[in-house]
């Protein structure tokens, strides 16, 4: 009598279990790319507007190329796949995404890894796994598409918070490259996964004056 009931107890746990297993399996499969790259990316580029809030990049020596390490979301092109980093150009190597060095990138809050990759495919054990949009969300350069005050896939961000299109043309102490009108970033993946006929898209404004960042249809985000 013991020995069935403790049977039974085994079976009821072994059921438990695998009820868990089997939902840890179906949200794996089930996971919402389009939602889970918008919002890692727009954290990211809110992280790189909170730097340069705390940081003042005015150099005191005057160096007319000073405004070139301005705090960046910058996007790294690698055939047609693509990556990112986040950090500032301290050394004011320039050339854009390729000016900035692993120790002059950002740390991700969520893992306390660099927000840096050397390429667009593989990773060192300190570079967080959310800068390879390609590898990870099936985003290619192809993909991202900059418009309205943005030409380049390139966002920085000075004292005010107010977003520039680039750095890689502030070799004199203006503001030639603020931004005028906002920026809109529209990443397209590789999944339908509405079933709609068309590949998941999602669009990140970065408005002009303010920076403030949203995902279109969830300005709220």
């Amino acid at each position: 009598m013991k020995k069935s009931a403790f049977t039974l107890i085994e079976l009821v746990f072994v059921i438990i279990v695998l009820g868990i297993l089997a939902s840890i399996a179906m949200d794996s499969t089930d996971r919402d790319l389009k939602q889970e790259a918008s919002e890692t990316i727009l954290s990211h580029i809110r992280l790189a507007q909170q730097l340069a809030l705390n940081d003042n990049k005015h150099r005191g020596d005057n160096n007319p190329k000073w405004q070139m390490s301005y705090w960046q979301f910058a996007m790294k092109r690698c055939g047609d796949d693509i990556a990112y980093r986040v950090g500032s150009d301290i050394s004011l190597g320039g050339g854009g995404v390729n000016g900035l060095g692993k120790s002059e990138s950002a740390i991700n809050p969520a893992d306390g890894k660099y927000i840096f990759s050397t390429n667009c495919s593989s990773l060192a054990n300190d570079e967080t796994p959310s800068v390879l949009l390609s590898k990870k969300f099936g985003i290619k350069n192809s993909g991202v598409v900059p418009s309205g005050g943005c030409t380049t896939k390139q966002i920085l961000f000075d004292y005010l918070g107010r977003p520039h299109f680039r750095n890689t043309t502030y070799t004199t102490p203006f503001f030639q490259n603020i931004m005028m009108e906002d920026c809109n970033l529209t990443f397209t993946l590789q999944t339908d996964q509405d079933n709609d006929g068309n590949p998941d898209s999602f669009t990140i404004t970065i408005e002009a004056e303010t920076g403030y960042s949203f995902i279109v249809g969830q300005e709220n985000s």
